[in-house]
C-alpha cells in the first residue's frame, strides 16, 4: 500500500463510469497497459498541482508531482461547466486553486440499454469529487474520470484540502516529526498520527455483498501487478461471471480495485 508516513486514504463511497480505468468503460480502455502496483497509486491532489505537474516524454510521459510519479488522482470541485458529447460528457471543475476539464467516458453498451444517457448527472455549482487517471491530449491538461461522485458533506471539501496538503508536506518537508515531545524524529511522517491513519478495509468488507468480499479477498490472496481476468475469478472463485461483473462494480465504486490490462483484469487498488 503507498504509504505517506503512516496515513492512510479514507475511503468514499462513490458511483460513476470509467475513462479506461473504470469497468466497462469507454472507447479508450483498450489501449490502457499493466503497470506496476506501485504505480497505480492513488495520490488526493488540488486543480493547481495537476496544472502544474510535469510531465515527461510527451503527451504519453509519466507524470510528476513534487518529484513523485502521478498516475492516478482524486480531488474535490465545483462544476462550472457541462458539456455533453457523443462518446463523453466533460465536466469543467473548479477547487479554488484553477480549473480542469474532466472526461467521462459513456458506455455504448449501456446507452443502448437506457436510451439517450448522455445527459449529465451533475448540476453546474455542485460540488463532486472524482477519481481518475491524469491525461494529456494536444498540449491540453485533463483528467479522465474512473469515477465521480457528489459531495453531500461540505466538510468533505475541508478535509480534502487538509488531506492533500498533507501528502503535499510528505513530499517537499519530509513529513511531520514523530512524537516524543523532543522533535527528535527521523523526518518521517509519524506512525500515530490519528488524524489521518485509518484502516478502512474492515470497515468496508462488514457492509459489503458476500460476491464483493469473495472477489476482494481472492485478489488481496493473489496481489498481480497485472491483475487477473474476471473469468478466472469466477473460475477460481466458483462465483458466475455476471457476480464477477457485479462485484467488480461495488468494488470499482468504493475505490478498492482498479482495471489493468483491459476493462475485464483486475487488481486491488494500493492507494487508500
Amino acid at each position: 500500500m503507498a504509504s505517506y508516513g503512516g496515513y492512510s486514504r479514507t475511503t468514499y463511497g462513490a458511483t460513476g463510469g470509467g475513462d479506461g480505468g473504470g469497468f466497462m468503460g469507454g472507447s479508450q480502455s483498450g489501449s490502457q497497459s499493466a503497470k506496476p502496483v506501485s504505480e497505480e497509486s492513488l495520490r488526493p491532489v488540488t486543480v493547481k498541482q495537476i496544472i502544474d505537474a510535469e510531465q515527461a516524454f510527451g503527451s504519453d510521459g509519466t507524470f510528476r508531482i513534487d518529484g513523485a510519479d502521478v498516475a492516478q488522482v482524486t480531488f474535490v470541485g465545483m462544476v462550472r461547466q457541462i458539456s455533453p458529447q457523443t462518446t463523453n460528457i466533460t465536466y469543467r471543475l473548479d477547487d479554488g486553486t484553477g480549473i480542469v476539464e474532466v472526461k467521462q467516458w459513456l458506455d455504448p453498451d449501456k446507452q443502448e440499454q437506457d436510451g439517450d444517457s448522455k445527459s449529465a448527472a451533475f448540476r453546474e455549482e455542485q460540488y463532486v469529487r472524482v477519481w481518475g487517471r491524469l491525461k494529456s491530449f494536444g498540449n491540453k491538461r485533463h483528467v479522465g474520470a474512473h469515477v465521480i461522485k457528489p459531495v453531500t458533506d461540505f466538510n468533505e471539501v475541508n478535509y480534502h484540502l487538509l488531506e492533500a496538503t498533507y501528502v503535499h508536506l510528505f513530499f517537499t518537508r519530509g513529513g511531520v516529526a514523530t512524537g516524543g515531545g523532543g522533535g527528535g524524529g527521523d523526518g518521517n511522517a509519524a506512525e500515530d498520527d490519528s488524524m489521518f491513519v485509518e484502516n478502512n478495509d474492515a470497515a468496508f468488507l462488514r457492509g459489503a455483498s458476500a460476491r464483493a468480499k469473495k472477489m476482494y479477498n481472492y485478489l488481496n490472496q493473489s496481489k498481480s501487478n497485472e491483475g487477473t481476468n474476471l473469468h478466472v475469478i469466477a473460475k477460481d472463485t466458483g462465483m458466475t461471471v455476471q457476480d464477477v461483473m457485479a462485484a467488480a462494480e461495488e468494488l470499482l465504486g468504493n475505490g478498492k480495485i482498479y482495471t489493468t490490462l483491459d476493462d475485464e483484469t483486475f487488481a486491488i487498488l494500493e492507494g487508500f
